[in-house]
């Protein structure tokens, strides 16, 4: 066997049994994405519970090692334990509130963001720096930091939107390159040549076989049943 043909032997075994994968985080990306488009506020909390459920589970983690090893100062491993597990179910229980905040602190800082671009291109503008196209780009973005801190909620969702229907095209890329690849890893098996044991060449399939003579595969004829 070539090189050329161990690489694509090595591709078709590789294609032929990790293509499920693309296809499962493919379903699972999509029917997030769904998920957020339907219910955009339920969605926008899902990262921060995870992070609380996270965060609890490893503190019941360290207060079980605390327990079994009992080192030194292991009531304090506890202690912290305890706290960890405490922080942990009110970031759970908080999920909401705390993502409104999230939201807000980050729609701010790229509404406020835009306000300071624009008002530095209307100063460049009236220092005759720049031209009139200058002064339409410093108006827009002034326009648009102002509608970003007037309009915080609608745009928080619309940010949910967005990432819902990026889930989407993703899920549906990953689900077609999934098959893509199964597809790709079949074609290339009749290129790949067959294993020779002891004087036989048998092909992956089991569908022929044959003899070899000074490293030619010679085919034998099928059996009949006819006597």
């Amino acid at each position: 066997m070539s090189v050329n043909e161990q690489e694509m032997e090595k591709l078709q075994y590789i294609w032929t049994r990790t293509w499920w994968t693309f296809v499962i985080l493919g379903i699972i990306t999509f029917a997030l994405g769904v998920f957020a488009l339907i219910n955009p506020q339920s969605a926008a909390t899902i990262p921060i519970r995870l992070l609380g459920v996270f965060i609890f589970l490893d503190g019941g983690f360290k207060i079980i090692t605390a327990v079994i090893e009992r080192r030194y100062r292991w009531g304090w491993r506890i202690a912290f334990g305890l706290v960890e597990m405490g922080v942990g179910a009110a970031v759970f229980a908080l999920s909401f509130n705390i993502t409104q905040a999230l939201f807000t602190i980050i729609i701010y800082l790229i509404a406020f963001g835009l306000l300071l671009a624009g008002a530095a291109a209307l100063v460049r503008v009236v220092s005759g720096r720049r031209t009139w196209h200058t002064l339409l780009v410093g108006l827009l973005e002034i326009i648009f930091g102002i509608a970003l801190i007037a309009l915080t909620g609608e745009t928080a969702v619309l940010f949910v939107w967005v990432t819902g229907a990026f889930f989407l095209l993703t899920g549906g890329a990953l689900i077609f390159v999934g098959f893509r690849i199964r597809q790709a890893g079949r074609q290339l098996k009749p290129y790949i040549s067959p294993n020779v044991v002891e004087g036989t060449a048998v092909y992956e399939d089991g569908a022929s076989s044959g003899t070899v003579v000074e490293g030619e595969v010679l085919l034998l004829p099928e059996e009949t049943d006819e006597p």
